[in-house]
């Protein structure tokens, strides 16, 4: 029993970690960011508001290519990218997976999101690799595109009640 308890607070120790580490990596981000010209009046506008927001988020055809563990991805996901039909942009982005080309959630199960997005992949002309599941039964799988060099690995993983598809877009495919 002592064992047990002892692995469920380490994991809850690691998750906190995780989460305090995301919100770290999202402070410096913001403070990374470029400052919004001062405004006439003392308090922010709209329009302020509207300026930080667009800095924040980079417009179609900036992405450009960072490098993660996995390797060196494109810091944003092409809109025509195979992912769940409910697939919603994630905030915040899952801690486990961290940076990412992008990072989704979903209704469906791990199995049924991961089963969908292989098909979905297939359906686009990616090649599949072998998918492998991870001791937190996350799913990974592995894909490459049209050409050799455009890889992909999609991250299907539940955290609590809500479940993550976390893409990393290898940066030898087409810019998104």
């Amino acid at each position: 029993m002592g064992t047990r308890r002892h692995a469920r607070l380490s994991g809850v120790r690691a998750l906190v970690g995780l989460f305090a580490a995301t919100g770290l990596l999202a402070a410096c981000a913001v403070a990374a960011s470029p400052a919004t010209a001062p405004t006439s009046s003392p308090g922010p506008s709209a329009s302020t508001s509207a300026r930080t927001l667009a800095a924040a988020t980079p417009a179609p055809g900036t992405a450009s290519v960072v490098t993660v563990a996995w390797g060196s991805i494109w810091d944003q996901v092409p809109s025509s990218f195979p992912l769940p039909s409910d697939a919603e942009p994630a905030q915040p982005a899952d801690p486990v997976a961290g940076p990412s080309s992008g990072a989704f959630t979903t209704g469906l199960s791990v199995d049924e999101a991961t089963q969908r997005i292989q098909a979905a992949l297939t359906g686009a002309g990616w090649s599949l690799g072998a998918t492998t599941s991870g001791e937190d039964g996350s799913r990974e799988i592995p894909a490459v595109g049209a050409s050799p060099g455009c890889r992909s690995l999609v991250t299907v993983r539940a955290l609590g009640s809500v479940h993550f598809v976390s893409v990393y877009y290898g940066a030898g495919c087409p810019r998104p």
